[in-house]
């Protein structure tokens, strides 16, 4: 299979390429700015708010399937910029989607939402399913549930096969520090070697999250490529609140940390629990999740174990 993956160098996008490749798929990968260094696969640069590119580009690729990932995907950065996130989080899904319309064979276009798009979710509404009721309330989850419309617009007008998946909390190694869980691993590895005081720094330690591996997510795209048509939560079915998450870390790394509340790190207007049904996604294509959340806990925190070694070695320290 054939497979275009926009953001293909991001945190999921990465795992994604990984997984098609081990599952035999022919891949391209775009990014923007600087091209990766020893991309896995095929890399395309490809600005999405840019339609002539986008048109060459997926022309050129033909594909049988395109992931859709490029987006900006933290909710503080959306915040600051509403324009911004229009103009990438939408217009490029339209042009993208504009340009699978426009080859001969059109591919089949799988959209990567987000479980944002619920918004502010009530105690009572939980679990929730792909019918609960959506409340976008930041500029993300507004951007990202706009950009669903853009890909049912092109089903409509030009049959465009989709499948429209809603991840929730997705963690594991490579995540950039600005998410939680990843934040936290990151400064216990710096602990660790001997880089930081001993403090861990936090936001808010009650909210209860919905945890699933990205290496199980990235099964669940195409997974829903090959059989998916509609829209699908991605999820453990289980929330679990931050703090045990530090603890769980803090466990793992068997090392005497202090903890301390940082005001920079509150997000404000917290939704104290989210936690999804995935029993669609395991109904419609056999999904589920296999990672152990104490394995994706490990293996994140001895990533950032491994980038602080190499870090230390090229700077000559001892």
């Amino acid at each position: 299979m054939k497979s275009l993956v926009t953001g293909a160098f991001g945190f999921a996008g990465q795992h994604l390429v990984r997984h098609l490749l081990e599952s035999g798929d022919e891949v391209i990968g775009t990014y923007i700015g600087d091209k990766p260094d020893n991309p896995p696969c095929e890399a395309r640069e490809l600005e999405i708010t840019n339609p002539t590119q986008c048109n060459r580009v997926i022309s050129e690729v033909q594909p049988e399937v395109i992931y859709h990932l490029a987006a900006i995907a933290f909710v503080p950065e959306a915040e600051k910029n509403f324009d911004l996130v229009q103009r990438i989080n939408v217009g490029g899904t339209y042009n993208v989607a504009q340009a699978a319309v426009d080859l001969k064979e059109i591919p089949k276009f799988v959209f990567v939402s987000s479980s944002e798009v619920y918004g502010k979710i009530r105690p009572e509404q939980l679990p929730i399913t792909e019918t609960t009721e959506l409340r976008p309330h930041n500029n993300y989850c507004l951007s990202k549930l706009m950009a669903e419309q853009v890909v049912r617009k092109f089903e409509n007008t030009h049959g465009l096969p989709n499948v429209i998946l809603r991840p929730f909390n997705h963690i594991g190694p490579e995540q950039r520090d600005v998410f939680v869980v990843s934040s936290f691993a990151h400064q216990l590895a710096l602990i660790a070697r001997g880089k930081s005081d001993g403090v861990i720094r936090v936001g808010n330690l009650k909210a209860r999250r919905d945890f699933t591996d990205v290496r199980d997510i990235a099964r669940a795209y195409r997974k829903a490529a090959i059989e998916g048509s509609g829209v699908f939560n991605l999820c453990s079915g289980t929330a679990v609140p931050i703090d045990q998450m530090l603890q769980m870390l803090i466990d793992i790394a068997g090392i005497v940390v202090s903890i301390e509340r940082d005001p920079d790190r509150m997000r404000p207007s917290e939704v104290p629990e989210l936690r999804g049904s995935f029993d669609r996604a395991r109904e419609a294509f056999g999904w589920q999740p296999e990672y152990h959340l104490r394995q994706s806990l490990e293996d994140t925190y001895r990533y950032w174990l491994e980038v602080e070694s190499e870090r230390k070695l090229a700077s000559g320290e001892s």
